[in-house]
């Protein structure tokens, strides 16, 4: 394909026997020997041949002659006819292309004596308009083929034909009325009694007629009954008139369901701040009523240690009440279930433990804490306890959870699985609570209520399942002490 700044022509010819079959053959256009184009670094030669098709057609698009950068600047094509059926085959001539004509048929630009075909054709441009010539006699009218419809040699036209009314319908019964000279119809043409009226309300000759035969009020009678105009005691309502309907933003009030009742029953839903607290003097009767201050601080021990006394926001137990002589160690590939209630809807962002100390190796990266619905439903995990709980003695241990969870009031089991050192006397040693028998005295419950110290049944664990079955809770010795914060 030549280079785009090389402006091209396209060439076309048709070649037909005297008795129009088309010819067969081809055509051949041969530029010189060689040519340069310096600007697209381009050498060009050898012939292009354009077999003639079924319909005795060539088309083909050749580089123009005058396009600037050719080397030499002036050639020619020379035009080869090969053709069957003529003597030596055809005839050869030479042509210029140029670029101002995009398009060229050969039938115009060839030479019309084979016998001097010693000029190069050339196609020219198009020639100026040439002047418009004097104009030429009138011809002869033409004559009417039909009228309305009618070819007959005498036509007579009715009124019918040129959609009018007869002329004897003017005036007449049944035809149309016309007007006199004064603009009217006249009176022979209007019905009997001369259009005027018979009767008015059943009266003839010249009627008055009163309120009375209208069945209308009197104007003394409508004001006694009606309100004139402006005699209206009320004009307007809040700027409205008409049929005015009120709505509460009409009279600054507060729409129907939507204010804060003084006395009677009433459900309050959404949000509520307080500019100040409100105030009760009675006390809740069940435990889902707001109480007083007082209230609470009545039933509340006074001077009792609470989770949050030390930044908590839920604990297993007070961990001054912890075993003073015995550690917990943990049976590896056991989940330990520690539970923790939560009085109140909190953010819990870490689970704690408190390791009274660390004996042996440390743990393996199969280690895990994590946080479980009182349903089983695990909504927290910490990463590896294996850096997250160091070989210290008598030290509180923070384990973040890897995503915070927004905790609604309920009870919690804290997971805790251990690997890695020996489950008898080696790891860390969790602070357990103070125990008698074969369990936890604080694991006392009603049956079938939540389990505080249990672990699941199923041994082996190198990490915490993602949820697990309540039934699958086995009651357990252990008195693990963890904290939520």
């Amino acid at each position: 394909m030549l280079p785009e700044n090389i402006p091209t022509v396209t060439v076309t010819a048709r070649y037909m026997t005297p008795d129009g079959r088309p010819m067969s053959g081809t055509v051949e256009f041969r530029p010189p020997a060689l040519l340069t184009h310096a600007a697209e670094d381009l050498f060009l030669g050898g012939p292009t041949r354009a077999a003639l098709d079924a319909e005795g057609r060539i088309s083909v698009v050749l580089p123009a002659t005058d396009a600037p950068g050719w080397n030499p600047a002036l050639w020619t094509y020379t035009v080869t006819e090969k053709l069957a059926g003529l003597a030596r085959g055809g005839r050869t001539y030479q042509i210029a292309l140029t670029a101002g004509q995009p398009a060229v048929d050969l039938a115009d630009i060839a030479p019309a004596d084979p016998a001097t075909p010693q000029y190069v054709a050339v196609p020219g441009p198009p020639g100026p308009a040439g002047e418009l010539g004097p104009q030429g006699p009138a011809g002869p009218a033409g004559a009417v083929h039909s009228v309305n419809g009618h070819t007959e040699a005498d036509i007579v036209l009715g009124a019918a034909d040129v959609s009018a009314l007869p002329a004897d319908a003017a005036g007449a019964p049944g035809g149309v009325a016309t007007l006199g000279a004064d603009g009217l119809v006249p009176a022979t043409q209007l019905p009997a009694g001369g259009g005027a009226v018979a009767s008015v309300n059943g009266q003839t000759g010249e009627v008055v007629l009163t309120a009375n035969d209208l069945g209308a009020l009197t104007p003394a009678a409508g004001d006694a009954r009606y309100l004139p105009l402006g005699g209206a005691p009320v004009t307007s309502v809040n700027g409205l008139m008409g049929e005015v309907v009120l709505g509460a933003a009409d009279v600054s009030a507060v729409p129907d369901g939507q204010a804060v009742l003084l006395t009677g029953d009433q459900t309050v839903d959404g949000v509520k701040t307080f500019a100040a607290p409100p105030e009760t003097a009675a006390a809740p009767a069940t435990e889902d009523q707001l109480t007083r201050r007082g209230y609470v601080d009545t039933v509340a021990a006074s001077g009792t240690w609470t989770p949050s006394s030390v930044g908590f926001s839920g604990w297993a137990f007070d961990p001054a009440a912890g075993s003073s002589h015995s550690v917990q160690y943990c049976i590896n590939g056991w989940v330990y279930l520690i539970g923790i209630p939560l009085h109140a809807p909190t953010t819990v962002r870490n689970v704690v433990f408190y390791v009274a100390g660390y004996a042996g190796s440390t743990l393996s990266t199969s280690s895990y804490a994590g946080l479980y619905t009182s349903a089983g439903a695990r909504v927290g995990v910490t990463n590896t306890l294996r850096t997250g709980i160091p070989q210290t003695e008598g030290e509180t241990v923070v384990c973040p959870l890897t995503v915070p969870y927004e905790a609604p009031a309920g009870n919690y089991w804290v997971g805790l699985v251990v690997n890695g050192p020996n489950p008898t006397n080696s790891g860390p040693g969790f602070l357990r609570g103070a125990s008698v028998g074969v369990a936890p005295g604080g694991s006392a419950r009603m049956p079938g209520k939540f389990i505080r110290h249990g672990r699941l049944s199923t041994t082996g664990r190198t990490s915490l399942p993602g949820s697990f079955s309540v039934g699958d809770v086995v009651a357990d010795s252990n008195a693990v002490w963890a904290a939520l914060s």
